[in-house]
């Protein structure tokens, strides 16, 4: 007990011997770690493209006979070194190039056009789906009433265990009359060239689909990320309402903004469909968003209530009440921060499933993002465009994992000395 009681004096804010607040050593540390998961993971990538993968792309001008195969392969770089290779891989990345596709076309523009949509799909239904899995399980552990739990319970199992294809099914079925009539109701078109006319003729200071895309992406990333914020905040400071209210404050702020910014109609259509070429419901992003919030929140919230059902019999619970503050207090202020840590770290587990349920679902609707990109490379037997995509996806896992780790460091004083 004493040594519990002597570490707490010491400032959080310092580490013990340093100068530097803890989060600048922490974030170094973990930094280090990402580059080197981030390099080991690039290179048994690059080697299992290189070396392991059957694929017989240049075979396709057999027709033309053995010089066009020879050209082909000429063209595509595959006739040199493999060292040659793997170095001009890792000093392209250094550079920002992923190269060129087999079919033409440079790799980081075609992932460029793509990722907005998957990036605002995956970020935003994850992260509202994790709020939401939080917070049913916090409450729902806490106050033991049979029929709100068990509720609770049986959506949780649906969430953890329903099959991608057939949520897209259901969303599809159920979803798509009420948005398009949402769609008449808010008074934007059925056709939606009579929106983009002006990018379609190429218009000058129009803007395109995709800088709209890249604009939702970053305002709803951000609106949700301060809205954590604000929502930690608020819980700290004991104001349920603030915190109750911060997420959506945040994305409203975050849908004005673009609506003042005079995009607005054209971000509402590509909530929609994510590209003219698709069906209005079949291929809407709200869609998607939604089937994510399903598909992650369900673990997300078994792992909170697990959580707080080992913590609630701790002897700190019954002195709390005893000393006689509120049940709210004593869940959100110390129940609910030391089951967070885990659940975090599970968060981290549960990432695959999620990712793998993202690809089904996106596919499904016909989203035109990142994994479309990713099953036609694969189809066509694309190396380098296939390359790409795993490496902004290992990007994209090393950052989720900085931030999982920083998060857990913020909860509990005891990880900002783990080592590297």
């Amino acid at each position: 007990m004493s040594q519990a009681v002597t570490e707490e004096k010491v400032p959080e804010a310092i580490a013990p011997g340093s100068r530097l607040p803890w989060f600048v050593g922490f974030l170094a540390r973990r930094a280090v770690w990402g580059v080197i998961t981030l390099f080991l993971f690039l290179t048994v990538l690059f080697l299992f493209m290189q070396v392991w993968v059957p694929y017989n792309w240049a075979t396709q001008f057999t027709q033309f006979g053995p010089s066009a195969v020879e050209s082909a392969i000429e063209s595509a770089g595959l006739d040199r070194p493999l060292p040659v290779r793997y170095l001009d891989f890792m000093g392209g990345l250094l550079t920002g190039d992923l190269g060129e596709s087999f079919n033409g076309g440079s790799v980081v523009d075609i992932i460029r056009t793509s990722l907005p949509v998957t990036l605002m799909v995956f970020v935003t239904g994850t992260l509202i789906g994790w709020v939401g899995g939080e917070l049913l399980g916090r409450v729902g552990a806490w106050r033991k009433r049979r029929i709100t739990g068990s509720l609770v319970a049986v959506l949780g199992v649906l969430s953890a265990t329903i099959f991608p294809p057939f949520l897209v099914f259901a969303l599809v079925r159920w979803f798509r009359e009420p948005l398009l009539d949402l769609r008449s109701a808010i008074g934007l078109p059925v056709d939606s060239l009579d929106i983009w006319r002006g990018a379609v003729i190429g218009e000058a200071g129009f803007p395109t689909q995709n800088d709209v895309r890249w604009l939702l992406a970053l305002a709803f990333t951000m609106a949700i990320a301060v809205g954590l914020v604000v929502r930690w905040y608020a819980r700290r400071r004991q104001r349920p309402l603030l915190g109750a209210l911060a997420i959506p404050l945040m994305l409203g702020a975050a849908a004005t903004g673009i609506w003042l910014t005079g995009t607005g109609t054209m971000a509402l259509d590509l909530l929609y469909r994510a590209d003219m070429s698709t069906t209005t419901g079949r291929g809407s992003p709200g869609l998607a968003v939604l089937g994510i919030m399903l598909i992650s929140f369900g673990q997300i919230m078994f792992m909170m209530r697990v959580g707080i059902e080992d913590e609630r019999s701790e002897d700190y619970v019954l002195t709390a009440r005893a000393k006689g503050l509120k049940e709210r207090f004593v869940r959100d202020r110390h129940v609910a921060r030391n089951a967070l840590a885990p659940t975090l770290a599970g968060s981290f587990l549960a990432f695959p499933t999620v990712l793998a349920g993202m690809v089904i679902v996106e596919v499904e609707l016909e989203m035109q993002g990142l994994s479309t990109v990713f099953f036609d490379a694969i189809e066509f037997q694309d190396i380098p465009v296939i390359m790409g995509v795993m490496v902004v996806l290992g990007v994209i896992g090393v950052l989720f994992r900085i931030v999982t780790d920083v998060s857990i460091a913020v909860l509990d004083p005891r990880q900002r000395k783990g080592e590297l």
